[in-house]
């Protein structure tokens, strides 16, 4: 017997062998099927073809008739078998009526069924070797025990990755201008700076971790924190603060009980990275002092509006902002307000920034034309940039306000401008003229988003990161020295972006000494870190110092 085809509006498929005088769409259309096989008898197959064909009629609609073949019999009409024929008789002529399993696709003699059935009254019917056995059927997130059934064979039973978890991830953007464990302040994001939400915070690089208060570990330095007030211990005096250590309460219950703390503090994980961040040795009993404070490791310093429950002269009052760079003076461990251990850590304020809660500092902030970043209002949570065109159509649309007036509510939006050295910079890297021009043509809310446009424009072809150690070529294009070099000994001196010829810069030791400095110079000046890793200092020789000075060589 053929296996039928199914339409796929069709979840269970009846097919009549009854007389040639049933109509044509009753009988079966032999279709093919993935039992093929090299070794399948195709002269048998082509009677059993005949022989279906004969007792078809013309129908109107004249579908091609595709052979099938089962590697699991002859492939006679007369044979047995419990794949091509019915699952339990086997028999693949038959007057009675055949149905089609949806999940394994087997066929099976309605008569021969362990319930006989007269008619198909369900959808997606399935037979009893596939059918759900309603104590298999759970709840939740747990799986049914389908172990001795027909669908633990299946390739997505056996599976044994878990696909997501039942954990909604979101997708964020990274700071990619300096590494996670950058010390100090980050390129392009000033005092005063504030965001909506952490998120965003964590995607301008000021503090990575999206939840945790303290950016550090046991091994290396903490180098960012946010002051929320989530301990009872905390004093905030603004210039000065003493922090709260990490740990000692027990997270487990839901969100809405109250979290109180119930075992000692200890110095390790993020209060481990906050003790070797104070220029003092580890002392794990009682703490240390820093002989001299200006030397402990700096760390930024955000503060969120959940402090202001307590210290609102300080703290924001919505939102997170950055408050600066800071350093441990000291660290001790004593009794908290429960009666038990906690480590205490004293910062002092050392940015020469002016603190935004200051005259000075919201004079810098206006000046700026700092904002909070809103990502119902703004574009880009790492660069800050708002949406002043749309913001500018919607007051002409909206009100009836002066054009002049528009203009300056824009003007203000786009506050930065590059340096008077910046420009002189850019002017002198005339390989990239072009580029340049494309950067500047444009305006920005912030330093972070110029910085952000360069970038973008400066990724390498090949690496797919910030061009380091930069070859301009004469398409154009800014390549990494070692990046160009192995394209040479892959593909020749064609560019890897447009596949330009540049067979006249030389050979590969000639590339090697046709780095951009100007442009490695426009990049320290806007990211201070900026080739830490490969850059060296040069070094003046005995020779050249005397030629400088005019004096006698030998």
């Amino acid at each position: 017997m053929a296996k039928p085809m199914m339409d796929d509006a069709d979840d269970a498929t009846v097919v009549d062998h009854g007389s040639s005088s049933s109509p044509a769409q009753n009988l079966p259309t032999p279709i093919s099927t993935p039992l093929l096989t090299s070794g399948a008898n195709e002269t048998s197959m082509a009677k059993v073809d005949t022989a279906l064909n004969s007792t078809k009629p013309a129908s109107k609609s004249s579908e091609p008739i595709l052979e099938v073949s089962c590697n699991y019999c002859d492939n006679t009409q007369n044979s047995k078998c419990n794949h091509c024929g019915c699952h339990y008789c086997g028999l693949k002529v038959d007057e009675n009526p055949t149905v089609v399993c949806y999940k394994c696709e087997l066929f099976f003699h309605m008569r021969c069924l362990p319930d006989p059935l007269a008619n198909i009254s369900e959808n997606n019917w399935s037979c009893t070797l596939c059918k759900d056995d309603p104590n298999l059927i759970v709840s939740g997130e747990k799986k049914p025990n389908l172990a001795g059934t027909q669908r633990s064979k299946m390739p997505l039973v056996k599976q044994t990755k878990q696909q997501g978890g039942g954990v909604t991830r979101v997708k964020t953007n990274t700071c990619t201008i300096v590494s996670k464990d950058h010390i100090g302040s980050i390129p392009g994001v000033h005092v005063g700076q504030s965001w909506r939400y952490r998120i965003h915070v964590c995607e301008s690089g000021i503090h990575r971790p999206p939840v945790a208060g303290i950016a550090g570990s046991a091994k290396k330095p903490a180098v960012s924190i946010v002051l929320a007030g989530g301990y009872p211990e905390d004093i905030d005096r603004g210039e000065e603060f003493v922090y709260t250590g990490s740990g000692g309460y027990d997270l487990s219950g839901n969100s809405q009980q109250r979290k109180t703390q119930s075992f000692d503090q200890e110095l390790t994980r993020q209060n481990r990275g906050l003790a070797l961040a104070c220029a003092a040795p580890i002392d794990e009993t009682v703490g240390a002092t820093a002989n001299n404070w200006k030397q402990s490791s700096p760390i930024r310093v955000c503060r969120s509006y959940k402090a202001a429950k307590k210290h609102p002269e300080y703290a924001p009052a919505e939102g997170v902002r950055y408050d600066g760079l800071y350093r441990i003076v000291k660290y001790w461990k004593e009794k908290g307000v429960c009666g038990l251990y906690v480590w205490r850590y004293l910062f002092r304020r050392d940015d020469p920034e002016p603190a935004p809660w200051t005259d000075a500092g919201k004079a810098f902030i206006e000046k700026m034309g700092f904002t909070m970043y809103d990502p119902d209002v703004d574009v880009d949570g790492r660069t800050g940039k708002s949406k002043a065109e749309s913001a500018l159509a919607s007051t002409k649309r909206t009100s009836k306000v002066s054009g002049s007036n528009c203009q300056s509510v824009v003007a203000k939006k786009y506050k930065f401008q590059p340096t008077a050295t910046l420009r002189e910079l850019v002017r002198l890297d005339t390989d990239n003229s072009r580029m340049w021009a494309s950067i500047n043509e444009k305006k920005y809310a912030t330093e972070s988003a110029y910085i952000e446009a360069a970038k973008r424009h400066l990724g390498c072809p090949i690496c797919q990161e910030l061009v380091q150690q930069p070859v301009t070529l004469p398409c154009d294009h800014n390549v990494c020295c070692s990046c160009l070099c192995r394209s040479m000994n892959a593909f020749g001196n064609i560019c890897p972006m447009c596949c330009h010829d540049f067979s006249s810069m030389g050979t590969k030791d000639d590339i090697k000494g046709k780095v951009n400095q100007n442009l490695v110079t426009i990049m320290r000046a806007l990211i201070p870190s900026y080739g830490s890793e490969w850059m060296t200092e040069p070094k003046v020789t005995t020779t050249q110092f005397a030629r400088r000075q005019s004096q006698p060589v030998d």
